[in-house]
């Protein structure tokens, strides 16, 4: 009974001697030299692509200018013909329309404006009478005992208020006792940090002296 290492064995010497004969083969073939001709491939296409551009030019260029002149010449005459005026504009039609309605409403309402203005004038022209007292301080009369009384009934709020604040700032602090003993508490950590930092630097100092030598 064949096992697989038997068959995997056989097909492998038989890709084996087919893979060196192809490559025996790529390499003949890769050795033989290259025939170098006259022109690329990719220039000679250009040259082909270049005349067929050409004659295709050649060929459509009398097309495309009678095309272009006569889109051209449409274009010209439908916008000269567009550009002419057509009867009366709309500005003069409306002002042949309502210049005798407007003339007979100014001349109806030309003397009461008139009128008006006149009496405008007048009124305007009439010196102003500053014998009695400015509005300012008419106002300000009319609104002085409002201001008084609000004025003396919060006096007294003020006063006690600020009469209580004073007092308070005035008495010891009851928690200065406390306070003082957390201050020196803290200051004897702060120095102990200090102590040990200073023994600290001349400890790495020495030892580094150490460390040289």
């Amino acid at each position: 009974m064949t096992s697989t290492m038997d068959i995997k064995a056989k097909w492998y010497q038989q890709n084996l001697q087919l893979a060196r004969k192809s490559r025996k083969k790529w390499y003949e073939a890769a050795e033989r030299p290259v025939e170098q001709k006259d022109m690329p491939w990719y220039e000679a296409n250009l040259v082909a692509h270049t005349e067929t551009k050409n004659k295709w030019y050649e060929a459509n260029l009398a097309k495309a200018v009678e095309s272009a002149r006569a889109t051209r010449n449409k274009w010209y005459e439908a916008n000269k013909n567009a550009t002419k005026p057509v009867g009366t504009p709309w500005y003069e039609a409306n002002n042949q329309r309502y210049s005798d309605t407007k003339r007979d409403w100014f001349k109806a309402n030309l003397e009461a404006a008139r009128s008006t203005r006149k009496k405008w004038y007048e009124a305007a022209d009439r010196p102003v009478d500053t014998s009695g007292t400015p509005w300012y301080e008419a106002n300000q009369g009319a609104h002085a005992e409002t201001k008084q009384k609000w004025y003396e009934a919060n006096l007294a709020a003020a006063r006690a208020g600020q009469s209580k604040w004073y007092e308070a700032n005035l008495h010891a602090d009851p928690e200065a006792a406390t306070k003082q003993k957390w201050y020196e508490a803290n200051l004897a950590v702060v120095r102990t940090k200090s102590v040990k930092q200073k023994w600290f630097a001349e400890n790495a100092r020495l030892a580094r002296e150490n460390l040289k030598k």
